[in-house]
């Protein structure tokens, strides 16, 4: 009876935190990177500083991953979600107090926010597995809505609070810490259900997890889809304008594309999740990339808002299948933080070149056309990293059986007694 009280209501409350998690991970980067201009004069950075600020999230990205298996296992995935989510709301609302608390919290808000993207599909596949693919779209929804929502708000948040830079980065840590206070508060109930759910698929548990199957053609995918995100995300409003758009209008173009892809990442892994092989599904979303970075590096600069639109409906499927076939492919539910911490970690490690990449290009006089048609090559890796992994893992076989179980001594005493 116990079990039984533990687990009511289980689905529900991870479901909210999930969401929470998803509507926290991404303003406080793209709020301030809207910011970067008045962060600067505000707190007298300088260029350099100005340029840590908004590196330091993405280095994180990858540096923290390794953190994520030992903290799930000390803590548990759900109590290390809490307590991520209460740093990243303390660091947040910390940034406004300074030039050095900014750029301190900046390192605690990356690194928080690896950590949560590392440990939600364990959330995910330990309390939501049989609807995975929902959830994880879910989950990628709540994503590009925030990130689309510290695009587009930064500006006029800042306009409201006259004009001070500080307080209109600070004040997105509210909803982090109401967040926050959620996860706190639903904790103790998921990690009693945690401890009450009986494990399933836990043959291949033994041995490391570089070798679990899937693993690199998962990470591919994840780093190539990254890699585009990233690259576009740091570049696309230059291209435009030095293409010859409007600076007001290029600006409109990282929300646009965030905007757009939202219902997509909501229904790919879905629909993907309803197949017993994701690959078809990835061919398309890989597809719809290829299509767009072609769009973007060879059609007039007026049809630009069009293939931004396709871009981020492509990219925000690709990501959402990405969360998803982590879910899918983690061998079991207790390695699914160290399958996902792989995956992750590599892959935003690789993604970061992307910006690094194309503004090495540009600065050496490559002009943007072949730039950007240089990431189909990316698109392609990715179509076929995705391919691979989109196919069922392969069972592993099961170890020997015990030279004596539970059931054999049964038998045995009931064949003496007869």
């Amino acid at each position: 009876m116990a079990e039984r009280r533990a687990g009511v209501g289980a689905p529900l409350a991870a479901g909210a935190l999930v969401v929470g998690i998803g509507l926290s991970v991404r303003s406080p980067i793209t709020s301030v990177s809207a910011l970067l201009p008045e962060l600067e004069r505000d707190f007298g950075l300088g260029a350099i500083g100005t340029a840590w600020l908004s590196t330091i999230p993405v280095l994180l990205f990858g540096l923290a991953a390794p953190l994520a298996p030992p903290l799930a296992r000390r803590l548990g995935a759900d109590r290390a979600a809490a307590l991520l989510l209460t740093a990243l709301a303390a660091a947040m609302l910390l940034r406004p107090f300074g030039a050095a608390p900014l750029l301190a919290g900046t390192v605690v808000v990356g690194a928080s926010i690896s950590l949560l993207g590392i440990l939600t599909p364990q959330l995910v596949r330990t309390h939501l597995g049989r609807r995975h693919g929902l959830w994880s779209g879910v989950y990628t929804a709540a994503f590009g809505a925030s990130a689309a929502l510290g695009a587009s708000l930064a500006v006029p948040i800042l306009g409201a609070v006259g004009d001070d830079a500080g307080i209109a980065v600070g004040l997105w840590g509210l909803p982090v810490a109401a967040a926050a206070v959620l996860a706190c508060t639903v904790a103790p109930r998921l990690t009693r259900a945690a401890s009450t759910a009986p494990e399933t698929g836990t043959a291949g548990r033994t041995g490391s997890i570089l070798r679990a199957p899937r693993m690199w053609s998962v990470t591919g995918f994840f780093a190539s889809q990254a890699l585009i995100y990233f690259a576009f995300t740091a570049w696309l409003p230059t291209i435009a304008i030095d293409r010859g758009l409007a600076p007001s209008q290029a600006g409109l173009l990282l929300a646009w594309m965030s905007i757009a892809g939202i219902p997509a990442a909501l229904l790919a892994p879905t629909i993907a999740a309803g197949f017993r092989t994701q690959s078809g599904v990835i061919a398309v979303v890989s597809c719809g990339s290829v299509l767009a970075i072609l769009g973007l590096a060879l059609a007039p600069i007026t049809l630009a808002p069009v293939f931004v639109g396709v871009l981020g409906v492509a990219q925000s499927a690709a990501f959402g299948l990405a969360v998803g076939l982590i879910v899918a492919r983690a061998p079991d539910i207790a390695r699914t933080s160290a399958f996902s911490a792989v995956a992750q970690g590599v892959g935003y490690a690789v993604a970061a070149l992307g910006p690094l990449l194309l503004g090495t290009l540009t600065s050496a006089g490559v002009p943007w056309t072949p730039v950007i048609a240089g990431l189909v090559l990316v698109a392609v890796a990715q179509l076929a990293f995705g391919i691979v992994a989109g196919r069922p893992a392969p069972r592993v076989p099961a170890g020997p059986a015990p030279a004596t179980t539970p059931t054999t001594d049964s038998a045995t005493t009931r064949r003496s007694t007869t």
